[in-house]
Parts: C-alpha cells; structure tokens; sequence
C-alpha cells in the first residue's frame, strides 16, 4: 500500500512538474528537497521531544519559541521572540522536507492578549513573505509557561516527495 502511495505522489509530482506551472514549483521543490537533514529532527541529548515527526506525508512540527540561539535565554520583547519563533520554524520545516508554504494547521499560544494585534501582523506577514496562503489556525491565548515565553506556534504541514 505504502509503495504505490509513494509511486502515485511521485506520478503526481512529475505531473505538476511538467505542467505550465513548474518551473518556479520545480526550483522551489529542489530547493526544499536540497535542504531536507531527516537526522537533525531528532531529539537533541536530554531533549523531551523531537522537533517533528513525520507521518503518511504530513509534517508535525514540535512547538517553537522565540529564545536567542546562543544563550538560549527568550528573546527581549513579544515581537522578537515571535519573530525567533517563526525562524525557527523555518528551519525544522527545511529539515523535514517542508515549506511554509505547505503549512496546513496551525496553533498559536499567546500568554498576554494585548499582543493578539501585533501577533496578527507578524503572522500575516510571514506567510505573505513566502507567498503562502493562511492556513488553518487555533488561538489559545492567556497561557502562562511559567517563563518569560510569550509565543509559541505548532503547525503540521505537507511533506514534499523528494526523490
């Protein structure tokens, strides 16, 4: 079941490949496809969770958070750590073979209401940056993580074929 799955996605890929719309969709899988790093998803020594899992073509990114890379300390205000949230993001999407563009749920936490607008426009941006439509989306706001973590976003997206 799973190979022919697998060789009716590839069909379908060749497909849109060779149709009027490839060649920005062709550089744009290459590009994804170039990035994929399956092994870089995994846990990290002592880590309590992956930072995505794969199944049956979809991708289903952990939660990320806006903390500074080097001293792993939350990035300054509310829209720094978003936007540190969303870069990450990003990049565990490469890794799995996905886009934002390929994003199809999302959820959203949001410790303090009053940044529900600015969340908005930093969300609406990003998508529109990468030519992306929105997906679906869950808002959960008010949560305390009992840190200074002030956003967290979770999405599961499309696995693009890479072969």
């Amino acid at each position: 079941m799973m190979k022919r799955l697998l060789k009716c996605q590839a069909w379908l890929l060749a497909v849109l490949i060779t149709s009027g719309t490839s060649a920005v969709y062709a550089a744009d899988h290459d590009a994804i496809c170039s990035a994929m790093d399956i092994a870089a998803l995994e846990p990290a020594p002592g880590a309590m969770y992956a930072a995505a899992r794969i199944s049956n073509g979809l991708v289903f990114v952990s939660g990320q958070i806006g903390v500074d890379p080097a001293s792993a300390a939350p990035a300054a205000d509310f829209e720094a750590q978003m936007l540190e949230a969303l870069s990450r993001l990003e990049r565990v999407l490469a890794q799995a073979g996905s886009s934002v563009a390929h994003i199809q749920r999302a959820t959203v936490y949001v410790t303090d209401p009053a940044n529900l607008a600015a969340m908005n426009r930093l969300y609406r941006e990003f998508f529109d940056r990468h030519g992306a439509s929105l997906p679906a989306r869950s808002l959960v706001p008010g949560l305390n993580f009992g840190n200074a973590i002030a956003f967290e976003i979770d999405v599961i997206a499309q696995q693009l074929v890479c072969i």
